[in-house]
């Protein structure tokens, strides 16, 4: 016996069938068997509806009232499909991270400092945010070139001059070790120097004359670095605070607004179109059919 002949005409075994029958049930949409105990039930009902309301008395007639039920129940299923397609589709843009993208054109610049925020627990704080961005401001308007020298920070940037000399305070450091330590930080660290927190102090461990001491070892690169870098992490915290407070009702307007691929959308409209054609044509049949019963 060859390969050709051995392997013709399909599968033999009862198993084998039930398999190969199955084959169209991939998606669904056009699934010859019913997919669950569901639409069998849904198909029984709508048989037995449709015979009440049309009371078939040939076989004919119920034939085209079972093609009516097939169809029905199709466009069931359909409408379900489209259900859960907007469904996933909305749970899916409903993701925090999908939001925060989408504040910066769908760039991942913002979900780093997000990120950040959240695990160390930053909560937008109005208070916090005006002092931040008061820091910012100040910083801003100056040429960093410019600043060669403590000097220049206490002359032109009172406020950054505040903070720096309140955090060196609490922390027991003088300048020197100050700028040399947070230029090596992360640029996330940076910033606490400027929460609300870290303003006030009952107890100082650094009296001023040891803080400016080392003013003198301090590189104007170096503070130039730290100034920059400060900047930086200011800039992307206050846009993570913004982000934060936001998020909520960001994320509840990317997922009432999001829509499923167009491509699967028009798939769902054609099995639509070609379903509610095909309930037309056998309605049709059908009224025809027992206008010619009733004339004989």
């Amino acid at each position: 016996m060859t390969n050709k002949t051995k392997y013709n005409g399909g599968p033999k075994t009862d198993k084998g069938k039930a398999i190969s029958s199955r084959n169209s049930t991939t998606h669904g949409l056009t699934a010859r068997r019913w997919l669950n105990a569901e639409e069998q039930a849904l198909f029984d009902e709508t048989v037995e509806a449709f015979n009440n309301d049309f009371d078939p008395q040939t076989s004919i007639e119920k034939a085209l009232i079972v093609k009516m039920a097939e169809c029905t129940v199709r466009l069931m299923r359909i409408q379900n499909t489209e259900n859960a397609m907007f469904d996933l589709t909305s749970s899916e843009a409903g993701h925090p991270e999908e939001s925060i993208k989408s504040l910066d054109n769908g760039s991942d610049r913002l979900s780093e400092a997000v990120g950040l925020a959240s695990s160390m627990d930053w909560q937008f704080d109005l208070n916090a945010f005006v002092s931040k961005m008061t820091v910012l401001n100040e910083i801003d308007r100056q040429n960093i070139k410019d600043v060669v020298s403590w000097i220049y920070v206490e002359d032109n940037m009172p406020i950054v001059a505040y903070y720096v000399n309140k955090y060196c305070t609490k922390e027991n450091l003088n300048l020197d070790d100050f700028i040399s330590r947070e230029t090596d930080q992360p640029v996330h660290q940076i910033i606490r120097i400027v929460k609300r927190e870290d303003t006030s102090y009952t107890k100082e461990s650094l009296s001023y004359e040891e803080f400016i001491e080392t003013t003198d070892k301090i590189s104007p690169s170096s503070l130039q670095k730290y100034l920059n870098k400060l900047a930086f992490s200011l800039s992307e915290n206050l846009q993570a605070q913004l982000v934060l407070k936001d998020i909520d009702h960001r994320t509840q307007q990317i997922k009432d607004a999001a829509m499923p691929d167009t491509q699967k959308l028009s798939l769902i409209q054609r099995y639509r179109t070609a379903d509610e054609r095909q309930f037309s044509k056998t309605l049709g049949e059908l009224l025809k059919l027992r206008e010619m019963l009733s004339d004989v």
